[in-house]
């Protein structure tokens, strides 16, 4: 994948270590890969290209793909890798992105099967936790900020709720 972006965008390709590699105020395309296929390919500034880095203890609220990157970190096998693109300006930004959804893809939130299986497990199809995790995983925002909404409007009770954060290990 990284041929394919230097291709791409000779000389502009950052691997980045940790979330601080992220310049707090530039524009920036930001991709998460795994197993060679990107799941997430976005632009913004560093509150949004932090989702790069989530992990068991870390989620980026309010962003759209905060669940789908946490049940590949919790739930997948194998590698991960993040790049970033820095450039001029929201529109550069937005340019970029267009075309790399056009060339390697990342515009999805198509889970595979094997995730959502771990995910599921032991939950009858029509159990009520699993109607609300498939509710989440629908969500035109972030399912995980709605199911934290939900459990603090009294939506979701205790039984409803310990499943849910125990499945994506939310109480961290």
């Amino acid at each position: 994948m990284l041929q394919i972006l230097q291709q791409l965008y000779p000389n502009r390709i950052i691997s980045p270590d940790t979330k601080n590699d992220l310049s707090i105020d530039k524009y920036m395309v930001y991709i998460l890969i795994f197993n060679n296929i990107p799941i997430v390919l976005g632009h913004g500034k560093k509150n949004r290209a932090k989702i790069i880095f989530d992990n068991e203890n870390q989620i980026t609220s309010s962003h759209l793909k905060s669940i789908f990157v946490r049940l590949y970190q919790l739930y997948a096998e194998g590698e991960f890798e993040r790049f970033v693109i820095f450039c001029r300006d929201k529109d550069e930004a937005k340019e970029i992105e267009k075309v790399l959804h056009k060339e390697i893809g990342g515009n999805n939130r198509n889970i595979p099967e094997n995730i959502k299986n771990r995910l599921f497990n032991g939950l009858e199809g029509s159990s009520i936790v699993r109607l609300i995790l498939e509710i989440a995983l629908r969500s035109s925002f972030d399912g995980i900020s709605d199911l934290k909404k939900w459990r603090a409007d009294g939506i979701l009770n205790d039984d409803i709720w310990n499943d849910i954060s125990e499945r994506l290990r939310l109480n961290n």
